[in-house]
This record gives C-alpha cells, structure tokens and sequence, in this order.
C-alpha cells in the first residue's frame, strides 16, 4: 500500500473549511441539546430523565475534547500543512 501524498493546497484548504464546519456544527448540535434537555428537565422529573441527563453529560465530557482537540489539529497542524504545500507549488509551478 502506497501512501498518499498531500499535493494540492487548494483541496486542503477545502478540506480545513469542512473540518471546521463540521467542528462548529457539533458544538452548536451540543449547546442547542444542551438547552433542550434544561428545557425538558423543567418538567420530566423521574428516574428516566435523570439517568438520560446523567448519560448526556457523559457524552458530553468526552465530545468537548474531542473537538478541542480537532480544532486544535485544523488550526495548527493542517494550517501549518497547507502553507508548507502552496510555498511548494509556488516554488515548483511559479505561482
């Protein structure tokens, strides 16, 4: 198996601006539940509605992380990538 070699700075940056769509969209999807679940919990007061919030806030102490941490991948990382391959295309193609 071959690896891939990231050549097109265009594409990576298409790709970046994705990411962090998706990024953006995951923590709004979260506060917007987040909300919801206060909302509900107004009125649901079991043992069912605390044990879903219980697991909610399970969920959510792993999901804050993980986009942390993959905010933190496109910012750095796959900035830093991007630039390193459009400095090559300008060196190789004379951009």
């Amino acid at each position: 198996m071959s690896a891939s070699v990231i050549n097109n700075s265009a594409a990576l940056h298409e790709y970046r601006m994705q990411l962090s769509q998706a990024i953006q969209n995951l923590q709004d999807s979260l506060k917007k539940t987040e909300a919801a679940i206060e909302q509900v919990g107004e009125t649901w007061k079991d043992d069912n509605f605390r044990e879903f919030q219980e697991n909610f806030n399970q969920d959510k102490e792993m999901i804050i992380p993980l986009t942390a941490s993959l905010d933190d991948y496109e910012k750095n990382i796959l900035h830093r990538l991007e630039e390193k391959v459009r400095d090559l295309e300008e060196f190789r193609f004379g951009i």
